[in-house]
């Protein structure tokens, strides 16, 4: 019996389109865990860490990457 070919990941995949690894699914409470983090923190950290979890809060559902 004759082996079919099989598809390749470049037949599928749009060229200029690069891999990356899924780190974390933003969600509400991945948000209020950096909010709650935050309070334990201090100055600059405490004011990055802020800015961070609001820019988040407008991407609920979307995905972090590396």
């Amino acid at each position: 019996m004759k082996k079919k070919k099989s598809i390749k990941k470049s037949d599928i995949v749009p060229q200029g389109l690069n891999t990356a690894i899924l780190a974390q699914e933003i969600t509400p409470d991945f948000v209020l865990e950096l909010y709650e983090r935050s309070k334990s923190l201090k100055g600059k950290k405490k004011k990055d860490m802020l800015t961070v979890a609001e820019k988040l809060s407008k991407h609920v559902g979307k995905w972090l990457v590396e």
